[in-house]
Order: structure tokens, then C-alpha cells, then sequence
């Protein structure tokens, strides 16, 4: 008797024991930082003389220079409050990413702007905004960390909303910080150092058409600015090829219509939302070329491949009906004189080698299948197999079956 209550004991002190070190798990803890694509602006100052200015930067107050520290090289304001600017004409969906490094001395700070043509109209990079983010990576005022600030501008409020305030999160200082803002389907992620620290919803009032960054700090030190800066440098901005809520993965099919439609025919396959493209396709025994036209997203019924695998796994009623979806509309499409793209989507693999190879070998995969469903020609694959160089996805031409590979494709959604 004694031992059963012993045991029971020792068994309810394991469960009080296994409840306390239990951890809640969620994206706080697992996401990871995807960054787009789709290079619109990369700048790593690996090439640029120290003392020289990076072409393409506007200086609204102040000035800079690119200077050596750490053994790489950055943006070095020269005065406080240095301000600069670039215009850039954002996707609706993208990254922003770049590295800091902050001095101690009376608390730098780095403060990055997202602006419309509006934002700038109303004040030309003010130092508070108007924006539609707000972000400051700061040193804190006891210099034992460094932390984050964010903002975005709620267009339905007409106001901003304080996501990440100054004192929630707190970084060890003294390093370089990797940040990174990622922007996909209404939702804005920040990460420092790889680790998510916001999730907040974004959906600017009009597009976005520039980057802009103040360099900052307390007031009333013995040292000049230059010699107490926040650093940058790292600076990459791009667009995804992807559109967001495509959760199946594995490829990402759209039927392709040349020109810029302004209507389409009622497509059973497909999703209600199209998107403006451009792809360089490399012709098989011709020349590259780009292709203008309008991309409608198809629908599939799961992804049709486990992770790191090439192989199709696509069997079923779910699937028979899919076929046969694309079947109804291809004479649609064949009179439109469009096609069948098929993007590969690698992005389970480790590196960007081996993500672009798994991009292109799924591609071919799953046109390979739905040739065999008879959506495609099987006897001209072949080719785009053996001339295949690094292809990201493969274009299969409606009126004949033949395909076409695509070297990159640009996507922006139609307003």
C-alpha cells in the first residue's frame, strides 16, 4: 500500500515537474526569415573605395561616406542626423534586409523608412515620419544592450500603431545585427539575428516608392558624430516569384496569357487573382527572349512532393478531377495563344544552389507528369532536359505542346 502511494507520488511530482519546463511553441519560436527572390537593390560595399558615396543614394541633410570597420565596409554617417533616400518602386510582397552595427557613445540609433509618393509630398523625409514603417535599431541609454523600435501606419485608423516598443526586446550589443523585414500577403514580419521578434498586419495606402534611413543619437557628447555613428551596410531589397497563401508548395502552376489582359476567360482551374509578369525564356536552340503577359494562379490539391524529393506524388480523385479542370481549359487558353507555366518551388533546400536546382528538377518533374496526363507534348521534354541550365520553371505552349524554359520571371500584382 505504502509503495503504490509512493509511486503515485513520484509520478504526480514528474507530471508538476514536466509542466513546469514545458515550453509553448509557435512561429515565435520556429519561423524563419524567407528572404525574397527577386533582387531590386543589393548593395554590399564590397567593391566601393573607402571615403567614396554609393551612386543612386539621395542625401536629403547631412553627409556620409563608406568607411572600413571590422573588416568590411559601410555607411558612415559624418554628421547627426544624416539623412538618405532612394527610390524604389516596391512589389506588393517583399524583404528588406541589411546589418548594423551601433556605438555605445550617447546611444546611435539607425532609423529606416518605407515612404509612398504621398508620404514624401506631405514632408520629405521628416524625422518621425510621415511613413508607412517606422523602424529604429537602437543603442540602449544604459549601454548593457541594444534594442528595437517599430511602427506602421494603419490607413483605416489613419494612424500608427507602436508594434515593438523600445524596451520589449532587448540584443547584446556591441556586434554587428542582421535585420530584416519580410512582407508577404497583408502580414509584415521583423527579425534581428534571425529570430522573429514581430508579426503585425501591413497594407500600405498606396504603393511604395522609396527607402530612406536617418542616422541618429543623443546630443551633448565630447565625441563627433563621425566617430560615434550607427553603421550600415549589407543592404538588400527584393520581390518574391512566389505569391503568398500558395501553402501546397512543391510547384506553383498559372495558366499564362500574352499582353496585359484586361479580360480573361472563365478558368475552372485556376484562382480569381492575376498578377502582371515578365519572363526570360530561353528558347531551345534560339535566342533568349522576354515575354510580357498576365499569369492566373491554378489551385492544387496538395503538394505533389515530400520535402527534398523529386518524385511526383500525385494519385487520387483529387487529383483525376485537377487533370481535368486543366483539361476543360485549355482550349480557352490554346485560343488566347497562352500556355501552362510551372515554377519550381525549392524552398526546402539549405543552400541557394540547392534551392534552385530542386526548383528546377521539380519543375521538369511535374511537366513530365501532367504529359503523361496528355497536357503537353512527352517527345519535346526531352529537350528541355538536356539543354536544361538552371531553368526555374518551364513554360508548356497550349497550341502545341511544346515547352519553353524560364530562365527568371518578374511578377507584380495588377492594382
Amino acid at each position: 500500500m505504502r509503495y503504490r502511494i509512493v509511486c503515485r507520488m513520484l509520478l504526480l511530482g514528474w507530471l508538476v515537474a514536466g509542466y513546469g519546463y514545458a515550453q509553448i511553441r509557435g512561429g515565435a519560436e520556429t519561423a524563419q526569415f524567407e528572404s525574397g527572390d527577386m533582387v531590386l537593390y543589393q548593395e554590399d560595399l564590397s567593391g566601393t573605395p573607402i571615403g567614396a558615396q554609393v551612386e543612386g543614394w539621395e542625401i536629403v541633410r547631412g553627409s556620409y561616406e563608406v568607411a572600413e570597420f571590422l573588416d568590411r565596409r559601410w555607411f558612415r554617417p559624418l554628421e547627426r542626423d544624416t539623412r538618405i533616400l532612394r527610390s524604389l518602386a516596391f512589389p506588393q510582397d517583399f524583404s528588406v534586409e541589411f546589418t548594423t552595427y551601433l556605438s555605445a557613445e550617447a546611444g546611435a540609433h539607425l532609423k529606416l523608412f518605407l515612404y509612398t509618393a504621398r508620404d514624401l509630398e506631405r514632408e520629405r523625409m521628416g524625422p518621425d515620419g510621415p511613413s508607412q514603417v517606422y523602424l529604429i535599431v537602437g543603442r540602449g541609454y544604459h549601454p548593457d544592450h541594444d534594442f528595437v523600435h517599430l511602427r506602421v501606419y494603419d490607413p483605416a485608423q489613419r494612424r500608427y500603431q507602436d508594434v515593438v516598443t523600445p524596451g520589449s526586446y532587448k540584443f547584446t550589443p556591441n556586434q554587428p545585427h542582421q535585420i530584416a523585414l519580410q512582407v508577404r500577403g497583408g502580414q509584415l514580419m521583423l527579425f534581428v539575428d534571425g529570430t522573429r521578434v514581430a508579426l503585425t498586419s501591413f497594407r500600405p495606402e498606396a504603393p511604395l516608392v522609396a527607402v530612406g534611413f536617418i542616422f541618429d543619437a543623443g546630443s551633448g557628447h565630447e565625441l563627433p558624430y563621425k566617430d560615434r555613428p550607427a553603421l550600415l551596410d549589407g543592404i538588400r531589397i527584393a520581390g518574391y516569384s512566389r505569391p503568398v497563401g500558395r501553402a501546397t508548395g512543391g510547384v506553383f502552376p498559372y495558366w499564362f496569357f500574352p499582353g496585359q489582359q484586361e479580360t480573361l476567360p472563365r478558368l475552372q482551374a485556376a484562382q480569381s487573382q492575376t498578377l502582371n509578369s515578365s519572363m526570360a525564356l530561353d528558347v531551345v536552340g534560339g535566342e533568349r527572349r522576354t515575354v510580357e503577359g498576365t499569369l492566373v494562379p491554378i489551385d492544387l490539391p496538395a503538394n505533389p512532393f515530400a520535402p527534398d524529393e523529386v518524385r511526383v506524388r500525385a494519385e487520387g480523385q483529387a487529383w483525376e478531377e485537377f487533370v481535368q479542370l486543366l483539361k476543360a481549359d485549355l482550349p480557352a487558353v490554346r485560343e488566347a495563344g497562352g500556355g501552362l507555366v510551372i515554377v519550381g518551388d525549392g524552398g526546402d533546400g539549405r543552400t541557394e544552389r540547392e534551392r534552385r536546382l530542386l526548383a528546377s528538377q521539380r519543375a521538369l518533374a511535374f511537366a513530365a507528369w501532367l504529359a503523361q496526363q496528355d497536357i503537353g507534348n512527352p517527345q519535346n521534354l526531352l529537350s528541355v532536359v538536356v539543354e536544361n541550365g538552371g531553368y526555374i520553371g518551364i513554360m508548356v505552349v497550349a497550341e502545341n505542346g511544346a515547352y519553353r524554359g524560364i530562365m527568371s520571371l518578374r511578377m507584380e500584382r495588377k492594382q
